[in-house]
C-alpha cells in the first residue's frame, strides 16, 4: 500500500513544540538557568551565609539539632488545617523541629500552598526533596513524566541528561522543591534487578557517570540540589530493598570498577547529597544483619512496604545505610565527599523489617548519616538519638557535624534569606510548552529498533489500513495504552484494541487467539490486518519485586511469534523482555509507558521521526550495548538532510 506521509493530525502544535524545543537546545543555559530566581547551589558561601550557618548552630538547642536530622513525609494534597494529615505534619515541622519535608503523591498547587504554610511554621527554612527522576509527574499528578533515565542514555547524548536536571530544578524551585531525589546513579548490570532497571542510565560505569554528571550539572545550576543515590550502589541485585535486603556480593575491587565510578562522577561534579542503599555487602561489612522482627502497630501503618519475603541468608550483614564502614570508610574517607549524606526511606523492609525506628536511627547516625528520611516513629527515632547521645554513645560534636552539613546546604539554597514561593508565578513555570517539548524529544530520540528481520518498519499504510493491537499490561492502572491507540487513530488508521494483564485466564487468551486467527487468515483480503502490534507495558515499580512478564504474557508472546502475522513487538517498560520472547521477528523498546513514550513510538512506527537510539544495556544472549538498527527518514523519503 502506497505509504501515506502527509496525514499528521496536529501538525501546527507539533511545529511550535518544534520551534520551541530549537531554541532549548541551541541555549539551554539562557531559557533555563539564567532565568532562575534562584541562587545556584554550587558555589562557595558568602561571609553573610557562612556568619548564619554558624549563629544559627550555636543557638539550637540539642532537640532542635537533631529534629533538623530527620524528614518528615507528606502527600501534598488540599487539607483542611483541622485534618489529621495537617496537624500530624505540623506537628513535626513545630514540635520535632524537622529540617525537611519529603513529598510523594502530590499536586502542584497544593505543593505551593502547603510548602509555603510549613515554612512559614517552621523555626528554620525547609528542605524540600521529591524523587524527582523522571520529571515532576513522578511525583506530582497533574504533571507529565519524562522518560527514564534509560530512555535519556538511549539518545547517546548527555545535553539531555543536562536539560531534564536543568528543566526540573526550575520547575520544583517554582513550587517549593528545593531538593532533588535524582539522578539515580547506579550500574544495572543485572537484567534482573526489580527496582532499578530504567531508573538506570544503564550497564556501562563511565557512561553512567557521564549522565550523571550532566544532571547534576544542570539541576544544581538552576538552584536546586542534587543527590545521587543508592550509595554505593543498587545495581546488581535482583531484591528489591523496599520488600527485603538485597545482598551484593562483591568485593572492594569490583566496586572500585564497576559501582563507585558513577558516584566518583557524581563528588567531582560537585554533588550536593548522596542517598545510601539499603543493601547488605557482605565483604565489606561483615557483621550480621538483626534478625527480621515483629513491626509494631504505629510501624505497620506507616511503612512503606511491611513484606518480610527475604530469606535469612547466611550472608546477610547490616545494611549500607546502618554501615560505617560504607558511608564513613568509604564515601566520607576514600572518596572525601563533604556534603549531605541522605538515607533511603527507612520505611522500607531493608531496614525496617529488621531495625525498629529508634534503633536505625541511632545506628545510621554512628554510620555517618547526616539526614534520615521517613522513619516510620520519627517521634521514637528522636528520642533514641537524645538517649544516645546522653550516654555517650553518640557525641554531640557529631551531631554538630550533621547539623552544619544541613545549614550549609540550606544557606546555599538562598533558604536563609528567602523560603517561601510566589504562587503567582507557578502556573508560568510548570509544565509548559518548551518544557513538555524537550521531554517529547528525548522520548523519540530513545526509540530504539531492536529487531526487525522482516524489515516491517516503518509502516506503509493508507487511510483503509487495518491495525491490531494486543496489548500485554503490568498491573499497575497508572498508565494506559489509550495514548498509542489514539495517536494511531488520529493518523485515520483503522485500529481495533484489546488488553489482557497477569489475571488473564487461559480462556481469554484463547479468545484473544480465535478472534486474531479469523481475521489474519482470512480468504479476503480486506478483512485482514496490515500490522499486529504486541504492546508490552510491564516496567519495574517499587514494590513490585519482578519485571519478568508473567506466565500468562509468555504464553500470549508465543503464540503470536509462531503464527505468520506482520508482528511488531513492542516495549513500553522494560528493554530486557525480547529475551523472554526470543522469536520475535520485529522489536522496539521505548523504555517507559508513560504518553511522552507511547506518542514517540507512534511517530517510530510510522516513519514520521528518525529512529536513532541505541540499547544502554546489553540483552544477554541477543544483542550487546550500543546496539540499535538506524532508520532515517531522509532515506525513507528520498531526500537529503
Amino acid at each position: 500500500m502506497k505509504r501515506v506521509s502527509n496525514r499528521i493530525a496536529g501538525a501546527p502544535l507539533r511545529l511550535l513544540l518544534a520551534v520551541f524545543l530549537s531554541l532549548a537546545l541551541l541555549v539551554p543555559s539562557f531559557a533555563f538557568a539564567q532565568s532562575s530566581q534562584y541562587p545556584r547551589f554550587d558555589r562557595g558561601l558568602t561571609k553573610k551565609e557562612e556568619k548564619w550557618v554558624q549563629d544559627t548552630l550555636r543557638k539550637l538547642t540539642l532537640d532542635e539539632k537533631i529534629g533538623q536530622m530527620f524528614m518528615a513525609d507528606a502527600n501534598a494534597i488540599f487539607m483542611n488545617r483541622e485534618s489529621e494529615a495537617y496537624k500530624q505534619l505540623a506537628h513535626r515541622v513545630t514540635d520535632n523541629k524537622v529540617g525537611g519535608v519529603i513529598l510523594f503523591r502530590s499536586d502542584v498547587w497544593a505543593t505551593a500552598m502547603l510548602i509555603n504554610r510549613m515554612q512559614g511554621l517552621a523555626k528554620l527554612p525547609l528542605l524540600v526533596s521529591a524523587d524527582l527522576e523522571m520529571g515532576m509527574g513522578m511525583r506530582l499528578d497533574d504533571t507529565p513524566w519524562w522518560p527514564p533515565n534509560m530512555a535519556v542514555a538511549a539518545t547517546g547524548d548527555p545535553k539531555y541528561a543536562r536539560l531534564q536536571g536543568e528543566v526540573t530544578a526550575r520547575e520544583a524551585r517554582s513550587i517549593g522543591i528545593n531538593w532533588l531525589y535524582a539522578p539515580v546513579a547506579d550500574v544495572n548490570n543485572n537484567p534482573d534487578n526489580p527496582v532499578i532497571n530504567v531508573r538506570s542510565y544503564g550497564e556501562d560505569p563511565a557512561a553512567v557517570g557521564e549522565f550523571v554528571s550532566a544532571f547534576i550539572e544542570g539541576a544544581q545550576s538552576a538552584g536546586a540540589m542534587a543527590c545521587a543515590k543508592h550509595f554505593p550502589g543498587h545495581g546488581d541485585t535482583a531484591t528489591d530493598s523496599h520488600i527485603g535486603l538485597p545482598v551484593v556480593d562483591a568485593d572492594k575491587s569490583r566496586l572500585d570498577k564497576l559501582e563507585l565510578v558513577p558516584f566518583r562522577a557524581a563528588i567531582a561534579r560537585h554533588v550536593g547529597s548522596i542517598m545510601s542503599a539499603h543493601i547488605s555487602l557482605p565483604r565489606i561489612e561483615t557483621e550480621a544483619a538483626a534478625p527480621l522482627r515483629v513491626l509494631n502497630a504505629a510501624e505497620r501503618e506507616n511503612a512503606e512496604f511491611v513484606s518480610q519475603t527475604e530469606a535469612n541468608a547466611p550472608r546477610v550483614t547490616k545494611p549500607a545505610t546502618l554501615s560505617s564502614k560504607v558511608l564513613t570508610g568509604i564515601l566520607r574517607d576514600e572518596l572525601g565527599f563533604k556534603g549531605l549524606i541522605v538515607s533511603d526511606a527507612m520505611s522500607m523492609a531493608g531496614v525496617s523489617a529488621r531495625y525498629d525506628s529508634a534503633t536505625a536511627a541511632v545506628e545510621a547516625v554512628k554510620a555517618g548519616m547526616d539526614v534520615i528520611e521517613k522513619s516510620p516513629d520519627i517521634d521514637a527515632a528522636i528520642r533514641g538519638i537524645r538517649e544516645a547521645v546522653r550516654r555517650g554513645e553518640i557525641t554531640e560534636a557529631r551531631i554538630n557535624a550533621s547539623v552544619e552539613r544541613i545549614l550549609r546546604a540550606k544557606a546555599a539554597l538562598g533558604l536563609n534569606e528567602r523560603r517561601l514561593v510566589d504562587t503567582g508565578e507557578v502556573d508560568r513555570e510548570v509544565s509548559g510548552p518548551q518544557s513538555n517539548a524537550v521531554a517529547q524529544e528525548i522520548a523519540e530520540r530513545s526509540i530504539t529498533l531492536v529487531r526487525d528481520e522482516r524489515k516491517l518498519l516503518p509502516l506503509k499504510l493508507g487511510k483503509s489500513s487495518r491495525l491490531l493491537n494486543i496489548t500485554f499490561a503490568d498491573d499497575d492502572p497508572t498508565f494506559t495504552i489509550q495514548p498509542f491507540v489514539s495517536e494511531l487513530r488520529r493518523r485515520e488508521l483503522q485500529v481495533d484494541s484489546v488488553t489482557l494483564d497477569q489475571r488473564a485466564g487461559e480462556a481469554d487468551v484463547k479468545r484473544l487467539l480465535e478472534r486474531l486467527d479469523a481475521r489474519a487468515f482470512s480468504d479476503r483480503a480486506a478483512d485482514r490486518f496490515d500490522a499486529v502490534i504486541f504492546s508490552v507495558t510491564v516496567r519495574a515499580r517499587s514494590g513490585k519485586g519482578s519485571v519478568a512478564l508473567p506466565p500468562v504474557g509468555s504464553r500470549l508472546a508465543d503464540e503470536l511469534a509462531r503464527r505468520d502475522l506482520p508482528l511488531i513487538v513492542v516495549s513500553l517498560g522494560n528493554p530486557y523482555l525480547l529475551t523472554a520472547m526470543p522469536n520475535a521477528k520485529t522489536y522496539l523498546t521505548a523504555y517507559s509507558p508513560f504518553p511522552v513514550s507511547q506518542r514517540a513510538m507512534v511517530r517510530a512506527l510510522l516513519g514520521e521521526i528518525d529512529v536513532t537510539g541505541r540499547l544502554p544495556v546489553s540483552l544477554p544472549g541477543l544483542y550487546e550495548r550500543g546496539h540499535g538498527i538506524e532508520i532515517r527518514r531522509a532515506r525513507i523519503l528520498g531526500t537529503d538532510r
